[in-house]
């Protein structure tokens, strides 16, 4: 009994280990190449339990997955003689196992191939197109734009094709040839990042300094204007105050002198000696000052006051005397 197990298991563990051996598992999102010293002689896309001679055949894991590519920043030119670095990633998969393994054999293959084909790729498209179209997708108006800055008559840069449409003429330009020469296919390609050379930056740079001096110069003119304005209404509230207060002091004056007139002549009325008395002083205090030589006639009337106040003192002697 002991002789029979111990044959039994003399057999079985060498099937066992030979089944081990011929027996291999292909993961979900994997795919295999089958070679037979070092010659490919099956290829494997459907994941399971798959078998092989063992010894003889080996299996070469491949991923079905996608699988990133990261290339490095590039410096090119634009249509416009822009000089930029161009930073961008893409996303690919082995499409055509057979035709893969057989030009590129390895994925460190493929990601060597796609760094010569796509920054080829980019350049070739990038070159075709301006500047803006690469940074903007779109003619809608950005947040940092004011409305000042539109009104100061700016010519700004037109998008013509824009970022999104740039990408997929790269992907379609690469997508192709990737497939017929390598079984790769291109799945999606994007620009991460533009970067300015540096005389690039000095004249984007001089742009917007001269397009914010230009919105200063803008806000320093509304601002005179409206100091003009609100200078002008001020002038124009104290002219009123003005004039209403020359008005109302004519209007007192005017109430003063009619009263003084009606005084006057009232006074007149009632005493016209009295009034032509008055007169005569004020023509005398004007006329005769101590600097002031007259040379005047016995008969002028302006000497009939002096006459008349010399002639008191003899009334006054022949009232006493015929009393």
């Amino acid at each position: 009994m002991t002789a029979r197990i111990t044959a039994i298991l003399f057999v079985l563990i060498p099937l066992a280990f030979i089944l081990y051996l011929a027996t291999y598992i292909v993961q979900e999102g994997e795919q295999a190449v089958i070679t037979q010293f070092g010659k490919p002689v099956a290829y494997v896309t459907e994941p399971g339990l798959k078998f092989r001679i063992p010894l003889v055949q080996a299996v070469q894991r491949m991923e079905k997955r996608l699988l990133p590519w990261d290339g490095a920043p590039e410096n090119m030119q634009t249509r416009d003689k822009k000089r930029i670095y161009v930073d961008c990633w893409a996303r690919w998969k082995v499409s055509d196992l057979s035709k893969f393994y057989t030009t590129l054999r390895t994925e460190r293959g493929g990601q060597k191939i796609l760094d010569d084909n796509i920054d080829s790729g980019v350049r070739n498209v990038v070159a075709k197109h301006n500047l803006i179209d690469l940074v903007r997708t779109t003619n809608e108006k950005l947040m940092y734009e004011s409305d000042e800055l539109e009104s100061t008559g700016i010519n700004r840069d037109v998008v013509k094709t824009g970022r999104e449409r740039i990408e997929n003429e790269i992907l379609m330009t690469l997508k192709a040839d990737l497939m017929d020469q390598y079984g790769i296919e291109l799945v999606d390609v994007h620009i991460k990042r533009v970067n300015y050379d540096d005389q690039v930056k000095a004249t984007v740079y001089g742009r917007m300094r001269s397009e914010r001096e230009m919105v200063a110069r803008l806000f320093e003119s509304e601002a005179e204007e409206e100091r003009n304005r609100i200078k002008g209404l001020t002038q124009k509230e104290l002219d009123t105050i003005d004039g209403k207060m020359k008005q109302k002091a004519a209007e007192i004056r005017g109430k003063a002198d009619a009263e003084v007139i009606q005084l006057t002549a009232e006074a007149y009325g009632r005493n016209p000696e009295f009034f032509v008395f008055l007169k005569k002083l004020e023509v005398y205090k004007a006329a005769m000052k101590s600097d002031t030589n007259l040379i005047l006639s016995t008969d002028n009337e302006l000497l009939s006051l002096l006459k008349s106040m010399d002639e008191l003192p003899r009334r006054k002697e022949n009232a006493e005397v015929e009393e």
